[in-house]
């Protein structure tokens, strides 16, 4: 029973990434899983059930990160860095659950707007708390959370989602690991662009 819920769940999460949660049929997914329809309702209710869990599966474990690396009593530099280096092999091995997490947000599903919601305003009150508190010290200029939390998720989501063209149009003699250092890069741009900001707000300022 439970390599049954495990493979509903995996096949689940590949047909969303690959074509959407609206245009999955549960009929379609009991059959790639190997399953029969009345399994998927027994395990996880509806479809709208099974993408909660998809979502509980991927943000509980970025939010557990942000967590242990973001609340460290470090530098935020140091912190920052540690973060990426722990949360883009996290992405990568669970790149499916990321790319739904994403993407997929029904805006005709208030429920699902505000199930998603909630693991987000966890994830906000930390960067609140660990990043923009600490960087707006010392400055009348507000760093919000609203503002950097997605300039940090788009440079690291921008490789994940567009890599099959990447692997497509790369030249050969380009075939390196795709993620070779990319944490210390992303790491480097966000860093330099917070830094930068504050020092052109303290130049307003003066």
């Amino acid at each position: 029973m439970i390599a049954s819920k495990q493979r509903i769940l995996e096949t689940g999460v590949a047909m969303f990434a690959r074509k959407g949660y609206g245009s999955t049929g549960l009929r379609e997914l009991a059959d790639q899983a190997g399953v029969n329809l009345a399994m998927i309702n027994y395990f996880f209710g509806s479809k709208k059930g099974l993408l909660k869990v998809i979502l509980d599966t991927f943000l509980a474990g970025y939010h557990e990160i942000a967590k242990q690396e973001l609340t460290a009593d470090e530098e935020i530099e140091v912190k920052v860095r540690r973060f990426l280096k722990r949360i883009i092999p996290y992405i990568k091995a669970h790149r499916d659950y990321f790319i739904v997490t994403l993407t997929e947000l029904p805006h005709d599903d208030p429920d699902i707007i505000e199930y998603k919601a909630s693991w987000i305003r966890k994830i906000v009150d930390l960067v609140q708390d660990e990043i923009c508190t600490p960087l707006s010290s010392g400055t009348n200029k507000q760093i919000t959370p609203y503002v950097i939390g997605p300039v940090m998720i788009g440079m690291i989501a921008m490789r994940f989602l567009v890599e099959p063209i990447f692997q497509t149009i790369k030249p050969a003699e380009l075939d390196i690991d795709p993620y070779h250092d990319y944490s210390d890069q992303i790491a480097e741009i966000f860093l330099n662009g917070i830094f930068g900001l504050l020092e052109l707000k303290n130049k307003e300022t003066r």
